[in-house]
């Protein structure tokens, strides 16, 4: 498992910003806890495909937060879910637990920066993480896509060119 944490300034001296400090562009410097998605539902690993799809519609809500036991381990949306009914063989009917043990389970600190966020979102081909507190507790979720939009223009526009770059590289994805 891997959870993004609060990173340390430099401790160069004369530091002005903290984007110096954290050597990031400027809105890369931003804490996630500023920019968490707030609406989401939780569930266990152990229900069905089918069932955290109709969570979601139900509630009306865009991501889906999965516990394994008393931990946030992954976020999902519903476009996670029916990509995952499209592409494997036991379709809806799979549990949760069966497609996130084949991916690494990535989380985020509320404290942690965006840069550090955004940077282990693309290098672990996920869309969205838990957020959890410096307890383990679950806080929220982060979007990449809501990561990319709260940074600088110009950083975001570097972000997306990775993003694009990676996916359309990618066989899988092509």
């Amino acid at each position: 498992m891997l959870t993004v944490t609060p990173r340390t300034r430099s401790g160069i001296f004369g530091e002005s910003t903290n984007d110096e400090a954290y050597r990031v562009l400027p809105g890369e410097d931003r804490l996630v806890k500023d920019i968490m998605t707030q609406d989401l539902a939780t569930t266990m690993a152990s229900i069905t495909v089918d069932e955290a799809i109709e969570i979601i519609k139900n509630r009306n809500v865009p991501i889906l937060v999965v516990y394994l036991g008393s931990e946030p381990v992954f976020a999902l949306t519903e476009y996670d879910l029916a990509i995952n009914v499209v592409t494997e063989d036991h379709a809806g009917s799979g549990t949760l637990y069966e497609l996130i043990k084949k991916r690494m389970v990535i989380r985020c600190r509320d404290e942690a920066i965006v840069a550090d966020a955004i940077y282990a979102m693309l290098n672990h081909r996920t869309r969205h993480v838990p957020v959890v507190d410096a307890k383990g507790d679950l806080v929220d979720a982060l979007s990449l896509v809501d990561a990319v939009g709260a940074i600088t223009p110009d950083a975001a526009a570097l972000w997306q060119t990775k993003v694009r770059r990676l996916w359309t590289e990618t066989p899988e994805f092509k």
